[in-house]
């Protein structure tokens, strides 16, 4: 069955996107649009004083705070970040008002006559001066967004009678999504100006439409339409929630239909970036090295507002014990706030910066003790039953052995490690990890609680009603095919259309690896459940509710039980070659393993791994993005910021191992995520041997690459 449903099928979006006839936001008709643009703060941190606005030509408009029907916030996880500023300005950048009107070049100049009087504040840049309260408290009273605890058996009692220490620090820097297509959103009112729609590039239909309504209020309907979506790693999730409710204020007050598209400056300059992160590990090992009790430190630089911070954290240190049974451990993780854009949503979610730091652990200790690097970690590897870091259990299979034997096969890992030995830059590195399928502990029951439906048309087609969307990843071609298997049609008769909320069901957001795993599974039973009450002719609907597996439990007052119902769990190993005179690391060879339950479709699990290796090693070793003093991105052009071409990178030798998953459609987990979980600490790992220095911090330049051979400490 599982080889059946895997085999590759034509993409049902692949023609039209080939031939340029897939229509995305920016190729919409808007003729009658106004173009809209926001105002953004001109200084980093400090209080307006007043604002002057040049005198508007007939047609054109402003829209602040005072034109908010309800409150003014973005609904996100908290409600801290205002749709508009009023007084306070806490980043550069920072949305103070739209201006609109016919003609975008005017828009543009009127724009630049707009003056703000203002109190500088002093920004504090960076994780330490966030914890310094440099120019006072952005946050609260200590710039703390989360400061979160976990503790397993009894760390200080390991770490009192440890034969050694060894300690490292590590961190990771900002990095962008770089979507294919910049963000973009069009809205309109119908119904005598009391309904709000928006449409455009998005991951999160309902998200946006609570945004919405929540700066509306109750005496406002709302439509969300999603359009082909052009990328978006997450970078879709938090973004157009941020853009779409000033704009539909916008909407509301101007009584005319408008469009905001960004270029690629803007996008770059205010979206929202991958979380840094800075990572302190003690491990405490006995006389024969082995670990006894771990201690992990990690601080995120959260940006200026909260948006996703504290649930960022939490994946991080839910991950911060890896594929590992540790048996003492004590974890502490601190979001903290600083004078930047807000770090927001990333595939991998805190994930890629917990797991670089384990691993780059990991491979630190395994030199400290003259082991080799695969036979270190072997003994800690959790199986079936294992506690979590959580306090929950592993309820499923874990085949890290098979894992590991194929990658160790298919990379000829063992016998060029020993080879580089003797051969000077050259090195090979491996890295282990999962990822937590779906939303933490009981998310998804007691706050998504998703719904999918599927209707059957009177010519016996059938509709897949569901709010999450394709942005690449391809479930416009899975999900048809999990129906048409099920109900033995060809896939022709199943359509999946881009959701309209005033048309689908909400299924939950598209994030958090839980599309296929959780909203793939809701479309099965109730292709199952039509098929059982299958009546030709006839217009059927069938809808699903989500209920948590059995098994899991969760607290979320001491965030202790399952934090995950399953976990994707893989192997990555990469090959690099140092040029001694340019410092530039070549990657000569990348592989990847990886158990995702079943591939639902093998072509489909190959580009996700081919695009995640890629995107892991441009984190590694190319995609450098610094801010300024005042909490500016340096790099704001993509001649500045360097992301991965087909070239730089050698084509990924990959497979994934069947392991199926109860709870998923024809046994499948996520797989979206994890594919970005571990390049990065194989890269550094062989760079480590390549080099003979400790190599703690990504991305690795030539330019750092050359500090860390120039240091002799």
């Amino acid at each position: 069955m599982s080889a059946d449903i895997s085999t590759a099928v034509p993409r049902a979006d692949g023609r039209a996107k080939a031939e340029g006839r897939a229509r995305y936001i920016a190729d919409y008709p808007h003729d009658d649009m106004l173009t809209a643009r926001f105002y953004r703060a001109p200084f980093s941190r400090g209080i307006i004083r007043s604002i002057r606005l040049p005198e508007l030509p007939e047609g054109y408009h402003a829209v602040d705070y005072r034109d908010i029907p309800a409150a003014n916030h973005i609904a996100l996880i908290k409600n801290n970040l205002p749709a508009f500023a009023e007084k306070e300005i806490r980043y550069r950048g920072q949305i103070i008002l739209i201006l609109a009107g016919p003609d975008p070049d005017m828009v543009d100049e009127l724009l630049g006559k707009i003056e703000v009087d203002y109190e500088a504040g002093i920004p504090a840049i960076g994780i330490d001066e966030g914890l310094a309260c440099v120019g006072g408290p952005i946050h609260g009273t200590d710039n703390i967004y989360a400061d979160l605890h976990i503790k397993k058996g009894d760390p200080d009692a390991a770490f009192a009678s440890a034969a050694r220490i060894v300690e490292g620090e590590y961190s990771t820097g900002f990095q962008e999504q770089l979507y294919m297509e910049p963000q973009g959103l069009m809205a309109w009112t119908e119904e005598e100006n009391r309904k709000v729609v928006v449409q455009g590039s998005m991951q999160c239909p309902y998200y946006v439409k609570h945004s919405v309504e929540e700066v509306l209020g109750e005496g406002y309907k709302v439509r969300v339409i999603e359009t082909t979506t052009g990328g978006a790693f997450g970078g879709k999730e938090d973004y157009p929630e941020i853009m779409g409710a000033p704009l539909a204020v916008a909407a509301v007050k101007i009584g005319k239909p408008l469009r905001m598209i960004f270029d690629r400056f803007e996008d770059l300059s205010w979206t929202s970036k991958r979380h840094p992160s800075r990572t302190r590990i003690r491990t405490a090992h006995d006389a024969d090295g082995r670990i006894t009790a771990m201690d992990y430190d990690i601080i995120i630089d959260g940006g200026a507002y909260e948006s996703y911070s504290l649930i960022v954290l939490q994946r991080a240190i839910f991950t911060s014990n890896g594929v590992y049974n540790f048996p003492n451990v004590r974890v502490r993780g601190r979001a903290v706030a600083s004078s930047t854009v807000p770090s927001g949503a990333f595939r991998g979610f805190g994930a890629p910066q917990a797991i670089y730091a384990l691993e780059m652990h990991m491979e630190k200790a395994a030199r400290e003790f003259s082991a080799d690097p695969v036979d270190y970690r072997m003994p800690y590897v959790a199986a079936k039953g294992d506690p979590t870091i959580t306090g929950g259990r592993i309820h499923e299979d874990v085949i890290m052995d098979r894992l590991i034997e194929k990658a160790l096969e298919i990379s000829g890992f063992r016998e060029k490690r020993e080879r580089y030995r003797k051969e000077p830059w050259k090195g090979i590195g491996i890295s282990f990890f999962n990822h937590g399928c779906g939303f933490t502990g009981d998310g998804e029951q007691r706050l998504i609680k998703a719904k999918a439906s599927l209707r059957k048309n009177a010519d016996d087609s059938v509709d897949i009603l569901i709010a999450n969307i394709d942005m690449g990843q391809g479930p416009q071609t899975t999900f048809p095919k999990i129906v048409a298997r099920i109900l033995d049609l060809p896939r022709e008769k199943i359509r999946y259309d881009n959701p309209d909320t005033d048309k689908v069901p909400n299924s939950g957001p598209t994030v958090a690896s839980r599309t296929m795993m959780i909203v793939g599974y809701l479309v099965q039973k109730a292709a199952e459940r039509l098929k059982m009450e299958w009546v030709s002719g006839k217009v059927q609907e069938i809808e699903e509710h989500y209920s948590m597996p059995p098994y899991v439990r969760w607290n979320q007052e001491t965030l202790t039980g399952d934090a995950y119902p399953a976990f994707g769990w893989g192997i990555n190993v990469v090959e690099v070659e140092v040029d001694p005179v340019t410092w530039e690391p070549a990657v000569i060879g990348a592989w990847g393993v990886y158990d995702v339950g079943v591939a639902i479709d093998e072509r489909v699990v190959a580009g996700q791994i081919q695009g995640g290796m890629s995107q892991a090693l441009g984190y590694a070793c190319l995609e450098n993005l610094e801010v300024d003093r005042d909490g500016v991105f340096r790099q704001r052009t993509m001649a500045d910021y360097i992301v991965p071409t087909s070239l730089d990178f050698p084509r990924t030798g990959a497979c994934t191992l069947d392991n199926p998953y109860e709870y998923g459609p024809f046994g499948a987990k996520g797989v979206g995520e994890i594919v970005h979980d571990g390049g990065h600490a194989a890269f550094c790992a062989a760079l480590e041997q390549a080099t003979g220095r400790d190599c703690p911090d990504v991305p690795l330049t030539p330019e750092r690459l050359l500090e860390i051979m120039n240091n002799d400490d």
